[in-house]
């Protein structure tokens, strides 16, 4: 094309958009007058000319830039297939159908609240492979823990002692209203405490349910600032940091400070939370046989000589040793005194998850260090834990250094890398504010200092004699409710239940020698625990007692003595032969006869979730020591466990 066509072109594509820019001043020149109604022809005609206008500038267009018309309307098709597809992610991410509801919603129509373990019904000698995950099933729902109890109720299951057969019977004599726990990590008793739901109560009126935002943004209220604070000076560090779960406070922590290329040596026992931070670090990875000291320094020895033939500084990576202060799924305790003097030697740092020791072990509750005589910050550089056990909150907490702390803080910064690192800091919301005041009100008690008066904070009403006959339905149903009892039926039906329940003694009357959670704080608190492990511990092990001689050459201790966390296993002239289903549906028979038969709650944990385990422990069934268990109980918890082991073993119920 010459200069004079293209000339031509150019100026008759401009003559073409100055007609439609005048017909389009033209018609909105007539919109605005005042004779409207009298140009609505002319208007017309105008509006008409458009499209003819518009289709002669796009052909102009065309011959002129043919590239250029290309290009937009490939611009144009990519928009909106991209506005589909977006709307079909849209509707694939909605509201699910009618269909999918009645799905989602079937078990709830059908069963209600899942009952302990799974509902099943099943007769001895019936039993198939499939059936061996579900064989802990009761048909008995938790509605509360109190104290050293836990309250149950039957849902529309029924028990019928002496077969443990599940079925449909409802008859109150046949169901233990509530029974010992030995279940639970609610070693100091905080959900017990009449103060503590004070605070919590209190608190819920002034912050409300939720903060509604992650720390690094808006969520980050006074409370949280003031349970790190408390925590961090109990604890004698220079900071602490809250996150608003216990198993992503642990995740999250290792994943903060290491990255691809670091070094990680993992004692193969640790528990779940662990390994998933440490799979998200993406570090090189070694481990080392549980509790093993001289296989961890075998381990350092041969990395030490890797450096030395790769000529390769010790500086080179950042390397961490892992470890748990007490191992949630053993029992066992780390040797955190041997293994702080190899992290010196080899210039390691130490990560230690010590969930399940802090306001445990200890003199003051200070944890599995200060049980060890050692100190964070100088023996651990990084110390990291849930408070949602001994402590009765929601969250989980990291204390160090300043520079520990700060890192974690500012891990959350895409900029730097792995986003997981922040998944539990910037990417969830904050812990509920009413729970973090909790937390420092549990702290305050492991002090020992005085509590503050709070509103609600007043001991629970005391179970006074109760004239059911002049109670009015909403009366009775109050009373129900403080009992943790249904609250569904005819008048009848509630009058039937209450007297029931007032009935029970042994669960609402203070027996001799139990304490309350709200008698105790300070180190007497600490040391009311460990007396009551030492005893549980000796109970079991005692050869002259007639129930736990039932014990012996069938199930063998492997957990440590001081332990809150006492683990039973097979004997191995038991576990010969059987296979780990086979174990763990023996062990399940074993919790389950005792929960039936003699009212006690404990854990078989053969159905462990073995997916994101290293090592995977035997089946066992845990055992767990509570501040407000008394003598008493242990007895009874010995008694039923004998009982259950001889009716397993030598009942004829294992084929």
């Amino acid at each position: 094309m010459d200069s004079s066509t293209a000339t031509m072109t150019v100026n008759s594509h401009l003559q073409n958009v100055q007609s439609l820019g005048y017909a389009t001043g033209q018609m909105l020149g007539m919109l605005s007058s005042k004779s409207l109604s009298n140009s609505a022809a002319s208007a017309y005609s105008t509006i008409s000319t458009i499209p003819s206008l518009y289709a002669s500038w796009w052909t102009n267009l065309l011959l002129s830039d043919p590239f250029h018309v290309a290009v937009e309307a490939l611009l144009v098709v990519m928009c909106l297939v991209l506005l589909l597809l977006q709307r079909s992610q849209e509707r694939k991410k909605g509201a699910p159908t009618e269909k999918e509801i009645d799905e989602l919603l079937k078990d709830w129509k059908e069963f209600g609240r899942r009952p302990l373990g799974g509902n099943i019904e099943r007769n001895i000698g019936a039993r198939t492979e499939n059936e061996a995950g579900a064989l802990a099933g009761t048909g008995l729902v938790v509605e509360k823990i109190e104290g050293s109890y836990i309250y149950l109720h039957s849902g529309r299951q029924g028990l019928e002692r002496g077969s443990l057969r599940i079925v449909g019977d409802h008859s109150p004599s046949k169901l233990p209203k509530a029974v010992l726990n030995f279940a639970t990590f609610d070693y100091l008793a905080t959900s017990s405490s009449a103060y503590l739901r004070g605070v919590a109560k209190s608190s819920l009126s002034v912050y409300g349910c939720g903060s509604c935002g992650p720390r690094g943004f808006y969520g980050t209220i006074d409370a949280h600032l003031e349970v790190e604070d408390e925590m961090s000076s109990f604890l004698q560090t220079e900071g602490a940091i809250l996150y608003s779960d216990g198993a992503s406070a642990v995740t999250s922590t290792v994943a903060a400070f290491a990255k691809r290329g670091d070094l990680l040596v993992v004692d193969e026992g640790v528990n779940e939370s662990l390994l998933v931070g440490v799979n998200l670090s993406r570090a090189n990875v070694r481990y080392f046989r549980h509790n093993d000291v001289r296989d961890l320094r075998r381990t350092l020895e041969k990395v030490a000589a890797q450096d030395a033939a790769l000529k390769r500084k010790g500086t080179d990576q950042r390397r961490f040793i892992i470890v748990e202060g007490v191992y949630r799924n053993w029992g066992t305790f780390a040797p955190l005194q041997q293994i702080s003097n190899l992290k010196e030697e080899f210039n390691y740092r130490l990560i230690v998850d010590d969930s399940h020791g802090i306001g445990v072990l200890g003199k003051t509750g200070r944890g599995s260090l200060e049980h060890a005589g050692l100190n964070p910050m100088v023996h651990c550089e990084i110390l990291t834990f849930s408070i949602e056990n001994a402590l009765g909150s929601v969250g989980g907490m990291t204390v160090g250094s300043e520079e520990v702390v700060d890192h974690q803080r500012l891990s959350g910064d895409l900029n730097g890398g792995n986003p997981c690192r922040a998944a539990g800091y910037c990417f969830s919301a904050s812990a509920p504010p009413f729970l973090s005041k909790v937390c420092v009100a549990s702290v305050k008690r492991l002090k020992g200092a005085e509590p503050e008066i709070v509103d609600g904070s007043t001991k629970e009403d005391s179970e006074d004699e109760l004239h059911v006959d002049n109670l009015r339905v909403f009366e009775l149903k109050n009373e129900l409710k403080k009992r943790g009892l249904s609250v569904s039926g005819r008048k009848a039906d509630l009058q039937a239940r209450l007297r029931h329940s007032i009935g029970s003694a042994p669960v609402f009357q203070k027996r001799e020698s139990e304490v309350t959670a709200d008698e105790l704080s300070g180190p007497h608190l600490v040391e009311t625990l460990h007396e009551n492990i030492a005893s549980l511990y000796g109970k079991l092990t005692d050869s002259s007692h007639e129930y736990a001689n039932k014990l012996h050459d069938r199930l063998v201790i492997t957990s440590n003595p001081e332990s809150p966390l006492i683990y039973l296993r097979l004997s191995d002239a038991e576990a010969y032969g059987r296979t780990r289903a086979e174990q763990s549906e023996i062990l399940d028979e074993v919790a389950r006869h005792c929960l039936v038969e003699g009212e006690v709650a404990i854990v078989s944990t053969g159905g462990h979730v073995k997916k994101y385990l290293h090592l995977v422990p035997d089946p066992c069934l845990r055992i767990v020591a509570n501040v407000c268990q008394s003598r008493s109980d242990a007895e009874i918890l010995v008694q039923a466990l004998g009982n259950a082991v001889e009716c397993v073993f030598e009942g004829n119920m294992i084929e």
